[in-house]
């Protein structure tokens, strides 16, 4: 299954002092706001796409203006399925106008994200639960591969950290 380019966001990646994560963790990489929220006001704006996230980079880098070296722009790849109660599911991506990815990003590993409440994502049991000190993480609160995301969210969708469905994505950063 062919992971789907969903977007673009800004986020800060520092460790929070009451983070629940390996002292091997360096940066918070992951696509939920818990520990490092989102831009102020980036909601108002309404750029974003079905999925909350920025269908171009240059929408993405416009929700900062002040402070915006505090922020890395990320790319999300979404795996076209949702794991439920155990169960993997097909998942139709919503029909969205992301941009091509641009040379320049790279991969830091693989996020597994709740959305419940929400048409966007909402916590990663590593960084929001302190799943990352039972589950080994890389230096960004990630997981390394496609198939350990898998089988963590099919974990999550069983154990329910937070409320469920659970959705694996990609995430990968701009280098400059």
């Amino acid at each position: 299954m062919e992971l789907v380019l969903v977007g673009y966001f800004l986020k800060r990646t520092s460790v929070p002092k009451d983070a629940w994560v390996p002292a091997s963790v360096v940066e918070i990489c992951s696509v939920s706001d818990c520990l490092n929220r989102s831009p102020e006001g980036w909601i108002d704006l309404w750029l974003h796409n079905d999925l909350g996230l920025y269908n171009t980079c240059d929408d993405a880098r416009g929700i900062v203006v002040d402070q915006a070296e505090e922020y890395s722009l990320f790319a999300f790849r979404l795996l076209p399925a949702r794991f439920v109660k155990g169960n993997r599911e097909p998942l139709t991506i919503p029909a969205l106008s992301v941009e091509p990815l641009r040379k320049g990003f790279v991969s830091l590993g693989f996020d597994v994200v709740s959305k419940s409440n929400s048409h966007f994502f909402e916590c990663s049991p590593l960084s929001c639960n302190g799943l990352a000190q039972e589950v080994p993480v890389n230096r960004f609160c990630l997981v390394d591969t496609l198939a350990e995301a898998q089988s963590l969210a099919d974990r999550c969708s069983r154990e329910e950290p937070e409320p469920g469905p659970y959705y694996v994505l990609e995430v990968l950063r701009a280098d400059a």
